[in-house]
């Protein structure tokens, strides 16, 4: 089985629980067994995945969010 790697991304327009959940589903879509870990307050998100980040990214993307790799 692949190693979870951590992935963060910052979200500009997640501004309510229904958002982390449209989120979380987004990502469990492609991966199941990933972790997410969301921030309303930073508006961040944190991923444990063995996906990579340009999937992740694309599945949150294709829930409706802007999304934002940290610097």
């Amino acid at each position: 089985m692949t190693q979870a790697t951590p992935h963060q991304f910052d979200i500009p327009d997640m501004d309510c629980e229904g958002c982390v959940a449209s989120i979380e589903r987004a990502v469990h879509k492609l991966d199941n067994a990933a972790t997410v870990n969301a921030n309303l307050k930073t508006k961040r998100v944190e991923v444990g995945s063995a996906a990579a980040t340009s999937d992740i990214k694309a599945a949150i993307e294709g829930a409706g969010y802007d999304v934002k790799t940290p610097a």
